[in-house]
C-alpha cells in the first residue's frame, strides 16, 4: 500500500514541479502553524488583552526597524545570473544586518529613557536592548531564505519553520506559567527567532563554505552598486507599508488602552494564519520560478496565472465562512472575552482575503524592478491609512469605524497591486 502511494504522488506530482515545491513547504509551514494554532487557546487563558497589547506595541516596533536589516539587498539575492554575483550579494546582506544592528545597539543604550517614557510602558526598557539581536537574526535569516529558494533547498526552510514554531511555543507558555506576563510572549519571539536561524545557517552555511572564495570587497561593492534600487527605493517603501500596518497599533494605543490593542493584535494573529500557512509558501516557489522565467523569456505570464488560480482557489470558501463566523468562532476558541476580536477580525476579513492573493503576486515589482512605483504606492498606502483610522475616529468616534475605513483603504490598494503585477508579469 505504501509502495502504491509513493507510486500514485509520483505520478501526479512531477518531481520539482511548481506543485511539489510549494507542498513541501507547505508541509512544514503546516506542521508550524498547526503548533500555533493548537497553542492559541492556552496563550489566550495564560494571557490577559492588555498583555497582548503590550507585546503587540513591541512586535509593532521590531516590524518598523527590521526594515533596514538587510538594505532590502536580500532581494536581489534570487536575481544575480551566476553563483558568483549571488554569493556576493549574500555576504553584502550579512555586513548590512551586523552594522545595522550595531548602530541600533548603540542608538537605544543612548535613548533608552526617552523611548520607554514616549511608549507609555516601562516594562519594555530592558527588552528594547533585544531589538537588535532580533534585527540581525532577522537580517540573516531573510538572507539564508532567499539564498536557500535560489537553490530550491525547499526542505530545509519547512525545517526551520518547524523548529522556529517549536521553540515559540515552548518559550512563550514556559514563561506565562512562570508569571512572566507579556515579556514571555516577547521572549519567546526572540528565542524562536535565534533557532530558526541557527537552524537554517547550519544547513546553510554547510554548502556555503565552498563558495567563500568568492567574497571579495571589490565584487561586494560591484553588486551593491548594480543593486542599488532596492535599498533606494525598497526600504523607505517597505518602511512606510510595514508603518502603514502597524499604525492602527499605535494609534489605538493613544486613542484607547493596551487591552483594546491586544484584542486587535489577535485578529491580526488569527487573520495572519492562511498568509503565513498557504501564500508565503507559494510567493517561496513564485519568486524562484517567476525570476527565473523572466530571466530566461522576458516575462513570466504563465507562472503568475497558475499562482493566481492557486490563491484564489485557497481564498473563496475559506473567507466567506469565516466572515460569518469569526465572532462565534472566536468566544468558542478563545474564551468569551476574546469576541471582540472576532468581531475586529470580521470587519478584517475582506481586506486579508485580498491582502492574501496579492502578497505572493506583489514580488512581480521588484522582479520586473519596479521599485520606483512601488515606492510612490506605499507613500499613498502610509497617507491614505493615517487618514482613514484618523477620521474614523474623530467623525465616528469608534473603533469599528476606524477598521472600517482601514480595511476599505487597503483592499483598494490591493486590487490595484494585483492587476499591475499582472501586467508586470507580461514584460511590459
Amino acid at each position: 500500500m505504501i509502495a502504491f502511494i509513493k507510486k500514485l504522488k509520483i505520478q501526479m506530482v512531477p518531481k520539482g514541479s511548481f506543485i511539489e515545491n510549494v507542498l513541501i513547504l507547505m508541509t512544514g509551514t503546516t506542521i508550524a502553524q498547526a503548533i500555533m494554532i493548537a497553542i492559541s487557546p492556552i496563550f489566550t487563558r495564560i494571557y490577559t488583552p492588555y498583555e497582548f497589547g503590550t507585546y503587540a506595541l513591541y512586535m509593532a516596533i521590531v516590524s518598523i526597524v527590521s526594515v533596514m536589516a538587510t538594505g532590502k539587498y536580500e532581494l536581489a539575492v534570487m536575481l544575480p545570473e551566476n553563483e558568483e554575483g549571488a554569493v556576493n550579494v549574500s555576504a553584502l546582506c550579512i555586513l548590512v544586518s551586523s552594522t545595522v544592528s550595531s548602530v541600533m545597539l548603540l542608538a537605544i543604550w543612548i535613548f533608552n529613557e526617552p523611548i520607554t517614557k514616549s511608549l507609555g510602558n516601562s516594562e519594555l526598557s530592558v527588552l528594547l536592548y533585544f531589538i537588535p539581536l532580533i534585527v540581525l537574526m532577522t537580517g540573516i535569516y531573510s538572507t539564508f531564505n532567499y539564498w536557500s529558494n535560489r537553490k530550491r533547498q525547499y526542505k530545509r526552510l519547512a525545517i526551520s519553520k518547524i523548529f522556529q514554531s517549536i521553540s515559540n511555543a515552548g518559550i512563550s507558555i514556559g514563561m506565562g506559567f512562570a508569571g512572566f506576563g507579556a515579556s514571555g510572549l516577547i521572549l519567546g519571539v526572540i528565542g524562536s527567532q535565534i533557532v530558526a536561524t541557527g537552524v537554517l545557517g547550519w544547513q546553510v552555511l554547510k554548502e556555503y563554505k565552498s563558495k567563500i572564495k568568492f567574497v571579495m570587497k571589490e565584487k561586494i561593492t560591484l553588486e551593491a552598486n548594480r543593486y542599488i534600487d532596492f535599498p533606494k527605493y525598497s526600504i523607505p517603501s517597505d518602511f512606510i507599508n510595514v508603518v502603514s500596518n502597524q499604525m492602527p497599533i499605535f494609534l489605538l494605543s493613544v486613542y484607547f488602552n493596551d487591552t483594546i490593542v491586544g484584542f486587535y493584535s489577535l485578529t491580526q494573529r488569527v487573520l495572519a494564519i492562511p498568509i503565513g500557512f498557504i501564500a508565503v509558501s507559494i510567493l517561496d516557489v513564485f519568486k524562484q520560478r517567476a525570476s527565473n522565467d523572466y530571466m530566461l523569456y522576458g516575462n513570466c505570464k504563465d507562472i503568475y496565472i497558475k499562482t493566481f488560480k492557486s490563491l484564489v482557489f485557497f481564498t473563496i470558501i475559506p473567507f466567506i465562512l469565516f466572515f460569518f463566523t469569526a465572532p462565534y468562532m472566536f468566544a468558542f476558541i478563545f474564551g468569551t472575552n476574546w469576541r471582540i476580536a472576532g468581531e475586529y477580525a470580521q470587519i478584517l476579513s475582506v481586506m486579508y482575503a485580498l491582502k492574501f492573493i496579492s502578497s505572493p503576486l506583489s514580488y512581480m515589482y521588484y522582479i520586473a524592478e519596479k521599485q520606483q512605483e512601488d515606492f510612490l504606492l506605499h507613500i499613498y498606502i502610509g497617507v491614505s491609512t493615517f487618514l482613514a483610522l484618523i477620521l474614523g475616529n474623530y467623525i465616528f468616534g469608534t473603533i469599528k469605524a476606524s477598521l472600517i475605513l482601514f480595511s476599505a483603504n487597503y483592499s483598494i490598494v490591493y486590487l490595484v497591486g494585483i492587476l499591475r503585477s499582472y501586467k508586470f508579469s507580461k514584460g511590459i
